[in-house]
């Protein structure tokens, strides 16, 4: 594990700075000196080539040279950009570590805390630590459970010395945009690794409007982008970014001059791609590292980049109830450990982990020695008695206002809890869920755990509408979180089901009360990659789901004629949305090889509803 070290090195690489973000910025890391860290230097490379803006900035630093260990303000004779100005600054600084900061990035209460807790977890080999971005978190996929993350922002990060030296630090040929990128794919390249902390988060706030297109983003970005291809990717992916260049052309012009902007790249680019093609980055030998280029992103993206999250002093304003997430699970502990890993990343503090396990007590040893930082209550049942009572048992411990599940082969990124509480209090419901990903996997074994991922979807983005959940589930178990009086009426699973409990449960509990749907996928579930496997889990299926429907016969709904009305119209609209998203599946499923499974399935579905 590493050690915490006691200095560390602050860079802010600055330009003609807006100075209030910038002293709110200075002014929190000041307050949180001596919280993991005990002394900050403070580096500052001002690139504003302005007499005026560094006299102010002097001003600034003023009162903080009481404060920090040390800071240094370093003018520049010509704009260096982002990448260069670091540079400079690690070369005239020495700490072992350095906290790259962008110049309105400004650090949550308890950020450095996280941060430095963070890095005495984690081994020799990681490289750099990436906060949290707020109130819009960077949407690129991490592993839940580990944090271990393809790429890290330079906005806000945590970086060790030795290893940003070794890969000889930023390249200087990008000015602007993916020269973080660039430098996390070279470190990783050598065999390092990157984690992301999002317990440890600043505020960046860097739009105008959500979703809103930066022109210089837009044409710098996709520049930088096509030269990552030529220095990490295959001919393929040069191809693909060209080709994408001219997709760019034809697209409505969204700011002026964007057509001529985007058609000038491919000179750009014929000038510059022979010496990024001279400095192509092979992996060191035994390194599994390979780029990854979805459209001009650099990493697959999670849904839901412009959700907004509360900053902490408006959490205060706010209630922050307990939450329980209750987890089963059988004969399965090196998996419930990941499951549960990811439990321990959330950002939501007031947290109470349930786990029963059903059987014996095969999980117990490594609860008590690897989680006991966790608020967790356990419970083996010691005899089977099926994923439905021993989800009773759970609930009956659970003591949180609201209630959510996780089995133990799934995982919660680290916002679920919060942006799923945050919306349901926005909105007044009892019932809310996100977007989840559905990942194949091949499971080779479970001691020790061995699988593989092999595809990723995202099967279900469906607004809440009863008539469509009393048809078919659209609802993955790990991805709702309810208020605990929807148990208290309504009670818990019905523990003669061993299939589709979970869809019996939120028929019940969605009869009086609205659900609301999270477009951001804030969980990822596992099914079967093999189709063997997938064929012996619909056959149970098909006969959990007739016994299902049979149960809904028992249940009563009061509805007025316009509630049916606004319910009907929804069915429909929900029906035509299904039929362009099975277009797209049917896409998918070819390029997995998975169409004749698919077809078997629908055939077998058909046939259950009559046809």
């Amino acid at each position: 594990m590493a050690s915490i070290p006691t200095d560390i090195d602050v860079f802010y690489v600055v330009y003609r700075p807006d100075l209030q973000p910038l002293k709110d910025s200075l002014q929190a890391l000041a307050e949180q000196q001596g919280e993991g860290f005990q002394r900050l230097h403070l580096c500052m490379w001002d690139n504003s080539q302005d007499v005026t803006v560094h006299a102010e900035l002097k001003e600034l630093l003023a009162p903080f040279r009481d404060i920090f260990a040390s800071t240094r303000l370093i003018q520049s004779e010509d704009n260096l950009g982002f990448g260069r100005g670091n540079n400079r600054l690690l070369d005239a600084s020495e700490q072992p570590w350095v906290l790259l900061m962008n110049q309105d990035a400004v650090p949550e209460p308890g950020a450095l805390h996280e941060l430095a807790t963070s890095l005495a977890s984690q081994g020799e080999q990681v490289a750099a630590l990436e906060l949290r971005q707020i109130p819009f978190e960077h949407p690129k996929e991490y592993n839940p459970s580990t944090g271990i993350t393809p790429w890290v922002s330079g906005a806000a990060c945590l970086i060790r010395r030795e290893a940003l030296t070794a890969v000889g630090g930023f390249d200087e040929g990008f000015f602007m945009y993916a020269e973080d990128v660039d430098l996390s794919w070279r470190l990783r390249a050598a065999g390092w690794q990157l984690v992301y902390v999002p317990r440890a988060a600043v505020w960046h706030d860097t739009y105008r409007n959500p979703g809103e297109e930066k022109p210089m983003q837009a044409v710098e970005g996709t520049l930088n982008n096509l030269l990552m291809r030529v220095r990490y990717g295959r001919l393929i992916d040069v191809f693909i970014g060209l080709l994408g260049v001219f997709r760019e052309v034809l697209a409505p012009s969204s700011f002026k001059g964007r057509r001529w902007q985007f058609l000038r790249l491919y000179a750009r680019f014929a000038r510059l791609a022979p010496q990024y093609h001279r400095s192509r980055i092979r992996p060191a030998p035994g390194v599994d590292f390979a780029a990854d280029f979805r459209g001009w992103n650099f990493s697959r993206h999670r849904e839901g980049a412009f959700v907004s999250f509360r900053r902490a002093e408006e959490w205060a304003e706010h209630p922050q109830p307990l939450v329980s997430i209750i987890v089963r699970t059988h004969k399965r502990p090196a998996m419930l450990r990941e499951a549960l890993q990811s439990l321990v990343r959330q950002t939501w503090n007031n947290l109470q982990v349930v786990v029963v396990e059903d059987g014996e007590p095969l999980s117990q040893p490594m609860l008590e020695s690897e989680f006991a930082s966790l608020n967790l209550r356990y419970l083996a049942t010691g005899q089977n008695v099926g994923r439905s009572a021993a989800g009773n048992r759970a609930l009956a411990l659970a003591e949180g206002e609201w209630i959510g599940f996780l089995d133990d082969d799934d995982q919660l990124f680290a916002d679920h809890i919060e942006v799923l509480l945050s919306q349901a209090q926005n909105a007044g419901v009892k019932g809310v869920y996100g977007l989840a990903d559905e990942v194949l996997t091949e499971l080779n074994s479970v001691a020790p755990l061995d699988y593989r991922e092999t595809g990723t979807l995202l099967r279900y983005r469906q607004p809440f509408s009863r008539f469509l959940l009393w048809h078919h589930n659209y609802l993955p178990i790990q991805s709702v979180l309810f208020h605990r009086s929807l148990y208290e009426q309504h009670g818990g699973f019905a523990e003669d089901m061993d299939q589709l409990e979970d869809w019996d449960l939120w028929v019940r509990y969605s009869l009086e009360h609205d659900f609301l749907m999270l477009e951001k996928t804030t969980s990822r579930y596992r099914v079967p990659a093999s189709q063997q496997h997938s064929k012996e889990r619909l056959a149970q299926l098909d006969a959990a789901y007739v016994d299902a429907r049979r149960r809904q016969d028992a249940l009563q709904f009061t509805i007025s004629p316009r509630q049916f009305v606004d319910m009907a119209e929804a069915y429909h609209s929900g029906l035509a949305v299904q039929v362009q998203r099975h277009a797209r599946l049917r896409v998918w499923l070819q390029r997995m090889g998975l169409l004749g499974l698919a077809r078997q399935v629908r055939g077998r579905w058909l046939r259950l509803r009559g046809h």
